[in-house]
């Protein structure tokens, strides 16, 4: 361990001291040792440190005695709330920061957090988990995400490898400003020479190194807002194609179920039903070829009538999947 790092770990179980007596009163040497998971000996140095430090604290031996602050003595870190810490305690350890390397800085944290507030037991524990992924959905590899925390903690350029389609990975020098978990998928915002700002998908990071160069945010960047708007300027410029169509009352129904939230204004803006109950409505796809095949799995329960191309292609795809099981002009061959 470096002696900075030495220096950061000690000073952390200083404040966690201080904190416990705070908030607990008279504890013995072996109950904060067990606390703090150090040995006795560490804990009557830290008792020393914190007394020339100009902290009132003072050790007393054999039954009944054990380590306490003077009476009256409030540290500058009081006056967090019961309610206060539950708030910060409510979420644990969520898997996008122990993702990012950031688990053991947020335990030693809560753990303050915790000992200030007095909490212990049930209190303490975790209410909330979030669990990222959508469901069916695996978990996207990312082993260089680790890396690009580390750059983004110490303000540090890096330089990655990039694939992007089929064109082949490139090498680019970006200055890592924030890291974005969406549903599931990890993304980093960062300036490049080229781009003030941009997007990077992590998993699509073929190598990743960091340099030994810093760089300076840029003045004002906010990460939610940023992201916010080029969340919405990314949906508004994919390309999409409206396929018109009429559904069955069966189709009708998995409509929500097949195509989720994106269709609920589809189902709102549709025709009334026919005699029959078939209900006409417009669809949005990515491409021709996404239509097809997803409209094919509703069988006839869904009939396309525009574009012309889609409706082919629909039909097309029908009749390969005839003769791919062997039926041919009606025959099972």
């Amino acid at each position: 361990m470096r002696p900075y790092s030495r220096r950061r770990v000690r000073a952390d179980r200083l404040l966690a001291l201080l904190l416990l007596l705070q908030a607990r009163g008279r504890m013995t040497a072996a109950e904060l040792a067990t606390e703090l998971e150090v040995s006795v000996r560490t804990i009557y140095r830290d008792l020393a440190a914190l007394g020339t430090a100009g902290v009132p604290v003072y050790a007393e031996a054999g039954p009944g005695g054990g380590c306490q602050l003077l009476e009256g003595y409030r540290s500058p870190f009081s006056g967090l709330s019961a309610e206060e810490a539950t708030a910060l305690l409510v979420l644990g350890v969520p898997e996008p920061l122990r993702a990012i390397g950031l688990e053991p800085s947020l335990s030693d944290a809560q753990r303050r957090v915790r000992a200030a507030a007095g909490l212990s037991g049930a209190a303490a524990t975790p209410l909330v988990h979030l669990d990222m992924p959508r469901w069916f959905h695996s978990r996207e590899p990312v082993p260089h995400l680790t890396t690009v925390a580390e750059a983004l903690l110490h303000h540090l350029k890096l330089v990655i490898s990039y694939q992007r389609g089929d064109a082949g990975a490139r090498r680019r020098t970006i200055d890592p400003l924030g890291v974005v978990n969406k549903a599931g998928i990890w993304y980093v915002v960062a300036a490049t020479a080229i781009d003030r700002n941009t997007v990077f998908r992590v998993g699509r990071i073929v190598s990743a190194s960091v340099l030994d160069e810093h760089f300076a945010r840029p003045e004002g960047f906010d990460l939610v807002t940023y992201w916010d708007a080029w969340s919405a300027d990314f949906e508004a410029s994919r390309d999409r194609i409206s396929v018109s169509v009429r559904a069955s009352p069966a189709a009708w129904g998995a409509l929500p179920e097949v195509f989720g939230d994106a269709v609920a204004a589809a189902i709102a803006s549709a025709e009334p039903p026919d005699a029959d109950g078939w209900r006409t409505l417009t669809l949005s796809f990515e491409h021709e070829n996404a239509a097809a095949y997803r409209l094919s799995g509703f069988g006839d329960l869904i009939e396309v009538v525009s574009p012309t191309t889609v409706r082919e292609r629909v039909i097309a795809t029908a009749q390969a999947t005839l003769r791919r099981h062997g039926v041919r002009d009606g025959i099972v061959t």
